[in-house]
């Protein structure tokens, strides 16, 4: 009779005993971190699921343990997950492996939850497995949401302080300045020709001013977002943009939009004003195109210009923009995307779902 082959690590070898602390250690820090560790193999299934993401999620490990992790997403990424899986195994190009991401959860009770993800791939033989570090920034983007409704509560505040003290006073003064044009107009006097010239020159002026006050009034407060919709201000937005800077600006799409809360409107808003700011002062644009279409479950807000795209060296700038529509898409629970081409142009899409 063959003698049995013994285990290659004698289990009460020392060694044995120091890949036992090793595993026990490990446990204890996945048991005590206070970020969510969640792991799961390379066809989504969920393997180990620690504490602080029962927590964040409201699931037991044993709840979830063996089932997909597109459980703990929403639409559409839950759909989409083990083809983004596939792909990166297939190409090894990575959109999340690596890098640190705001992202949206699911719980268990169906509600959602901001999240700042980071995702690494550990590989022990022919085994992938990836482990996904999560932080509940919920109180962070409550206290970020208060600091923007404050900003645009401001905003304006100012815009129609403009419109109605401002605004005012130059109107009257252009009616003053008409009214007193056509007195010296009557007079027989041989200087009332030069001096009914200087007047109308500052009736021009005036009138002048009083466009320009308006213009920036309502680019502070978009009067028409508040009476008739987002539709409505997008197409009155473009033809401002048309008439201060004599380019083509279009709006195509919805005339009347669904219900949406004051501040979802307001970040699409300003997104679009952002994106058709860009394509005028960097893109070299001869047009720009705003349209906000019905998609599955939500609503598609797309800037898009036939310009020369956005220079690489330029892209990191602040005064781009980019970041910022960004961070607007992201208060909203929206996805922003940014496509750029030096023979295509630039496109902004922003996709808010719809429940």
């Amino acid at each position: 009779m063959p003698a049995q082959k013994k285990s290659m690590i004698d289990p009460l070898s020392p060694l044995h005993h120091d890949a036992r602390e090793a595993l026990a250690r490990m446990d204890s820090l996945l048991k005590a971190a206070v970020d969510g560790i969640i792991t799961i193999n390379e066809k989504g299934v969920i393997e180990s699921f620690n504490p602080a993401a029962e927590r964040i999620f409201g699931y037991k490990e044993k709840d979830v343990a063996g089932k997909n992790v597109r459980l703990l997403m929403p639409s559409p990424h839950k759909e989409r997950h083990s083809q983004y899986i596939k792909n990166y195994i297939k190409t090894g190009k990575a959109n999340i492996i690596g890098f640190g991401r705001e992202v949206v959860g699911v719980r268990a009770d169906g509600t959602s939850v901001p999240l700042e993800l980071a995702v690494n791939e550990v590989k022990t033989g022919t085994k992938r497995t990836f482990i996904g570090i999560l932080r509940d920034i919920t109180e962070r983007k409550r206290l970020e949401k208060s600091i923007v409704d404050a900003s645009e509560m401001e905003r304006q505040q100012i815009g129609q302080d403009l419109h109605d003290t401002v605004g005012q006073q130059l109107a009257g003064l252009s009616m003053m300045t008409k009214a007193l044009e056509q007195k010296i107009g009557q007079m027989q006097d041989d200087g009332a020709w030069e001096l009914a010239r200087d007047v109308q020159m500052i009736s021009e002026l005036t009138l002048a001013a009083l466009s320009q006050v308006k213009t920036i009034s309502h680019g502070l407060y978009p009067v028409e977002l508040e009476r008739h919709g987002l539709g409505q201000a997008l197409e009155h937005l473009a033809a401002q943009q048309e008439d201060i800077f004599r380019r083509p600006c279009a709006y195509e799409g919805l005339s009347c939009t669904p219900p949406l809360d004051k501040t979802v409107a307001v970040h699409l808003y300003r997104i679009a004003q952002e994106g058709m700011s860009n394509a005028i002062k960097h893109s070299g644009a001869s047009q720009i195109v705003i349209s906000l279409t019905h998609v599955s479950n939500g609503l598609l807000l797309r800037v898009s210009d036939n310009g020369s795209g956005i220079p690489k060296k330029l892209k990191s700038r602040s005064g781009l923009g980019l970041a910022i529509m960004k961070y607007r898409a992201n208060m909203i629970g929206s996805e922003l995307e940014i496509t750029t081409s030096r023979n295509k142009g630039t496109q902004i899409s922003c996709f808010l779902a719809i429940n």
